[in-house]
């Protein structure tokens, strides 16, 4: 069933409204756990999971905005995060869009490639090339226990957005 303009629009600010939560979570100190150091990304998976199921173009804006705020609170690389997340969403919308089905496993697989490919080239970009002092240890005393962190948080994430995608989808036939 088509979605009407308005329900597109309630459906479209709902995904700006969890995206920007997951911002706030992720970006405000004390409010979500850090373990061990470990932080978690939490706006890659939610962004992926959110695209995963949209057409391409949508998909690409959903992942441009995540990538805008997560730059807005970041004082290095200035538009990093905005062009990766896009083109994660981007990637991971086309792939359900052509390939596979929105399913757990799918939606598993992309954020955790999203997950890991992100510290490997954050790393490689900003402390390696750099040259950080130190900086060859921080991949495993940072980044990849961030990304291990935030993949174990991503089937939590799936299970809380999937029903929010369904209703806003009217998957189960109810109207606004």
């Amino acid at each position: 069933m088509e979605l009407t303009r308005k329900q597109k629009t309630i459906k479209y600010l709902c995904f700006c409204l969890i995206i920007l939560l997951a911002d706030l979570f992720q970006n405000t100190i004390g409010l979500f756990p850090q373990i061990l150091g470990a932080r978690c990304f939490l706006l890659l998976p939610v962004a992926v999971i959110l695209a995963m199921g949209e057409d391409i173009l949508t998909g690409a804006l959903l992942g441009l905005f995540a990538g805008l705020l997560w730059d807005l609170s970041a004082a290095v690389h200035l538009g990093f995060n905005c062009i990766y997340i896009a083109v994660i969403c981007l990637l991971s919308s086309a792939l359900v869009s052509y390939i596979t089905r929105d399913t757990f496993i799918t939606n598993m697989i992309s954020s955790a490639v999203s997950i890991v490919l992100y510290c490997i080239i954050y790393w490689l970009c900003f402390i390696i090339i750099k040259g950080v002092d130190f900086g060859e240890m921080t991949l495993f005393s940072f980044y990849l226990p961030c990304a291990v962190y935030t993949a174990v948080i991503t089937p939590v994430l799936w299970l809380i957005l999937t029903p929010v995608k369904r209703r806003l989808n009217n998957e189960n036939n109810q109207g606004f």
